[in-house]
């Protein structure tokens, strides 16, 4: 069915008739009445229609005794309101998933913490499992609450000439790094125009990623290419890559393959990246490899945000 709104000149005692007769109800030319409007001072009456096509319409009103003085399709917009509903829906479900992600470790702390208080005399060796279980437990409610807050919050940047290979290094210290994985660094040097913290973020993202895609076996090789007016910074893992079905969802709100998680890490780093007016985009063999490539501007320091102008050169 299609929406159309139509006009007619009709004097107001005409009006109360036709009141009586339009409803919403469909007629024998699949046509409803949704709203009619009336104009008392040119004594013009509007009405929107549910109606399978033009002649329908003209059909339905010549039956009441109207002449439609001009029949035009219309199209309804969707306003503010159902994008506040979407939202609505979105928190919702972001509310649920945390909740259900932050019951397990908060079980583990409140056992944990039974268990200490039963038995007050531990050997260091059990207090020292104990107390790991506990920080292992935090560690992973700070996560997941730092990754809808990277989302939700407004993103204020601050521009500054770091040196990539600086916060790379800064984001591994962040990670708990098994035994059994190798991180590659870049052999070269790169300085840029970016906000520390934020890429911070992407890059812990990005690694923490790799290593559970490789079930905490493997080699994370991270690149950076220098090219004259943009970095480039490459991520690659040798897990299990990522199915082609799902590829193209990899960067939406909500969406996961984990069992735990609030689906919005890369969601995140992608928020970040475009503010930085980047792009990211990810490349995968399956049951081979994945990689991240991330791709950012140069650009020159607004005068207000230097801090260390004279210590560090941007190439711009």
């Amino acid at each position: 069915m299609v929406l159309f709104i139509d006009g007619h000149v009709t004097s107001k005692a005409s009006l109360e008739k036709i009141k009586g007769i339009v409803n919403g109800d469909v007629d024998e030319f699949g046509v409803s009445t949704i709203e009619l409007f009336y104009n008392n001072k040119a004594q013009e009456m509007y009405c929107i229609l549910d109606a399978p096509d033009e002649g329908s319409v003209v059909k339905h009103h010549a039956k009441i005794g109207l002449t439609c003085n001009f029949i035009t399709q219309i199209e309804k917009i969707h306003t503010k309101t159902a994008d506040n509903t979407a939202r609505l829906v979105a928190i919702g479900e972001l509310a649920a998933r945390l909740a259900h992600d932050l019951r397990n470790p908060l079980s583990v702390i409140k056992n944990t913490v039974e268990i200490m208080e039963s038995k007050p005399k531990f050997r260091i060796e059990d207090r020292v499992i104990y107390y790991n279980r506990l920080h292992r437990a935090v560690d992973r409610i700070s996560h997941q609450i730092e990754d809808v807050l990277d989302f939700v919050r407004p993103l204020t940047l601050t521009f500054e000439n770091h040196l990539i290979n600086d916060i790379i290094a800064s984001a591994i210290e962040k990670i708990t790094v098994p035994d059994s994985v190798r991180i590659t660094l870049p052999n070269n040097f790169v300085y840029l125009a970016c906000d520390f913290t934020k890429l911070e973020v992407v890059f812990t993202n990005l690694i923490i990623n790799a290593i559970q895609a490789m079930n905490n076996v493997g080699q994370v090789d991270i690149k950076i290419v220098d090219l004259d007016k943009h970095v480039v910074i490459q991520i690659a893992d040798t897990g299990c890559g990522i199915p082609q079905n799902i590829m193209s969802k990899i960067f939406e709100p909500l969406f996961t393959t984990k069992q735990t998680g609030t689906g919005l890490g890369l969601a995140s780093c992608k928020k970040i990246i475009e503010q930085h007016d980047g792009a990211i985009e990810i490349s995968s063999t399956e049951g081979k490899e994945t990689i991240f490539t991330i791709k950012l501007p140069k650009r020159n320091i607004v005068p207000s945000q230097e801090k260390q102008l004279e210590k560090n050169t941007l190439v711009s």
